[in-house]
């Protein structure tokens, strides 16, 4: 089968490389915003670089820094991958070497030394994603890169795994680009032994990847692959197949946006697995949350679909690959997981003081809009604003976090194990809101199937928190299933390390492991918000502009890619442009409806069209959140 896949493969790769990257953003300036005095310098750089112990480049760190970048070059050796222009070019912000980043890899890479693989017991130097990755927001304006944590990543991880491919599949059919790949990793044991079992290596490596991508083919259509290899060395079935899936992961993905519980259930019980029939198409994509404040949220999960956080991080872990053995025995939910730094990551978020006795966040806090760059905010303005939002918004997001009466009991009325208070926020049903429904059917309507996974665990389910004892079985729900994988993963970490009771349950937030499949969405506190672009849950709306427009004045196609601010209607610059994604709103899974101002009543209206005056003066306020 290997080798009718590699015959077949060249299409495929062709068909994937015809896309550009978009050019290079110059800057002359960068300047991080001002987020809590524990966030900055040595905090922020741990931040960036602190391992989760996730392996997400499916190859070793040495390999990785050794790749070219994919392409015909007619002069020699070309540029690294790990370049970070290069990187940059697909949204990756450029990082500093330091302790934490000896390699100078990009904000939200992290390098594993020496790990031994819970599944197969291979060791190697694996490189992955922390958090960091997706949660780093950056914009530009005029020459000047501005840069906040805890915001939504402007990164194309489609394309990224894309030219990772590329780069792999050119550097073992190429001998010239082989020997000079051998030549970076091997240094001064470049021999011809060493480059003939380093090629061996990399051939079993890319061969499992072509593996993993055909895995999801249902069986019916890989035999017809491999009857058209057999009769005339290329398929037509594949062909097709890499032609719709590279279109509809353009549409559905690209830029600024993933389908991360999806990717998650693929990761986790597809792949992890060895399940390909619980791969789905990604369909649901959402705009990277932001995620200062949601520490101290009743449900930390943007969906509200979870409350503990540390399910939520270590879940958000294994989705982007740390490893872990779902093989009954001895080792069963053994994993790399880092269960102590993803707590310490918490504590960061969380900060030291708890919010309603402080009466304010202490933690990672929401950046404030910089005058000094973006230009000053019309107080006059924000003024009758701040009318228009006391009418029409606090209703679902609450008072301003600036105001008192936000420190209210009546919305902080839960309480953690520690008696610590959470903010209970309203999660509105998708019918309500009207916006598209695709990512809150994915918890409730998913079916995995989890037969000999040895999944007998106990959770709690539902906004009253009652146990529920979820077993495997062929169509078990995907929500409390991934739920109790990483609950019973991390409870293995804790059993591995003499981890206590009492501390566990510290390490936990202090809170069961309670979920819910809602199929709404949460209205959180609008702090921050003008960071936050593309807008809706799914980034279907490129500004505050088009999101208080009714949604047949809101643009039915923009491109996301570009990261020039508009700090007028507040959002990034959507024209179109060179590698840019297109986001097609008539597509299911991209719906811009909803969340409207409109004097038509409807599903999804929620308060009256407003005039231009008052869309201005609505954004002039939010500008001070």
């Amino acid at each position: 089968m290997h080798r009718r896949i590699v015959l077949a493969l060249p299409v495929a790769m062709i068909i994937a490389a015809c896309s550009n990257l978009p050019p290079s953003e110059p800057v002359d300036k960068v300047v991080w915003l001002e987020q809590g005095e524990d966030w900055e310098g040595e905090a922020r750089n741990w931040f960036h670089h602190v391992s989760q112990g996730t392996a997400t480049l499916p190859i070793p760190f040495e390999w990785f820094m050794a790749l070219e970048q994919p392409g015909v070059n007619l002069f020699g050796a070309g540029e690294l991958v790990s370049s970070p222009d290069y990187l940059a070019r697909l949204g990756f912000i450029p990082g500093k070497i330091n302790r934490f980043n000896q390699s100078g890899l990009p904000v939200g890479f992290a390098v594993d030394y020496n790990v031994t693989s819970p599944v197969d017991g291979r060791q190697y130097n694996a490189i992955g994603f922390t958090c960091a990755a997706c949660h780093t927001g950056q914009m530009t304006y005029q020459g000047t890169s501005i840069r906040y944590d805890g915001g939504p990543a402007v990164t194309d991880i489609t394309e990224f795994t894309i030219v990772l491919f590329l780069a792999m599949f050119e550097t073992r059919y190429s001998d010239v680009r082989f020997n000079r790949f051998a030549a970076r990793v091997l240094g001064e044991q470049n021999t011809k032994a060493n480059r003939k079992a380093l090629k061996k290596a990399f051939s079993t490596n890319l061969m499992e990847l072509i593996d993993l991508q055909l895995s999801s083919i249902e069986a019916e259509e890989q035999r017809e692959i491999v009857a058209e290899l057999d009769r005339s060395g290329e398929s037509r079935t594949l062909k097709d197949i890499a032609k719709g899936l590279k279109a509809s992961l353009k549409n559905i993905e690209g830029f600024a946006r993933l389908d991360a519980l999806n990717r998650i259930g693929n990761q986790v019980f597809a792949l992890d697995a060895n399940r390909p029939s619980n791969f789905v198409t990604p369909d649901a994509p959402v705009n990277y949350p932001h995620i200062w404040s949601s520490s101290w949220f009743e449900w930390v999960q943007y969906d509200g679909s979870i409350m503990q956080p540390m399910v939520r991080n270590a879940g958000e872990a294994l989705g982007v690959a740390a490893l872990v053995n779902l093989e009954p025995g001895e080792r069963h939910f053994d994993s790399t997981v880092r269960v102590d730094a993803l707590y310490r990551i918490e504590q960061m978020l969380a900060g030291s003081v708890p919010p309603f006795q402080a009466r304010a966040f202490t933690g990672l806090q929401a950046p404030k809009w910089p005058e000094q760059i973006l230009g000053a905010i019309d107080r006059e303005q924000a003024a009758k604003g701040q009318a228009l939002y006391g009418e029409l918004c606090q209703g679902c997001h609450l008072p301003a976090t600036s105001d008192p009466a936000f420190w209210s009991e009546k919305y902080w009325s839960v309480e953690n194990d520690a008696g610590e208070r959470l903010l209970r926020l309203k999660i509105i049903p998708a019918d309500d809101i009207g916006t598209d429904p695709a990512q809150s059917r994915v918890l409730a309507d998913r079916k995995v199937d989890t037969r000999g996974l040895g999944i007998d665990t106990e959770v709690y389910a539902g906004r009253d928190c009652e146990p529920l004892r979820v077993t495997e079985a062929e169509d078990a729900s995907f929500a409390f299933s991934l739920g109790a994988v990483v609950q019973e993963t991390t409870a293995y970490w804790y059993r591995q390390h003499g981890i206590g009771e009492a501390e566990q349950r510290r390490m936990n937030g202090e809170r069961p492991n309670c979920l819910q499949a809602p199929g709404g969405y949460k209205a959180r506190p609008l702090n921050g918000i003008w960071a936050t672009a593309p807008f809706l849950h799914n980034g279907s709306v490129p500004d505050l502009y088009a999101l208080l427009s009714p949604a047949d004045e809101r643009p039915d196609s923009f491109y996301l890619g570009n990261r020039e601010f508009d700090p007028v209607r507040v959002g990034y610059r959507s024209g179109k442009g060179t590698g840019l994604t297109r986001i097609d709103t008539s597509l299911p899974g991209n719906h811009n409806s909803g969340h409207e101002f409109d004097d038509d009543e409807g599903p999804g209206v929620i308060g009256p069209a407003l005039s231009e005056a008052n869309r201005m003066a609505l954004i002039e306020y939010l500008k001070t959140l």
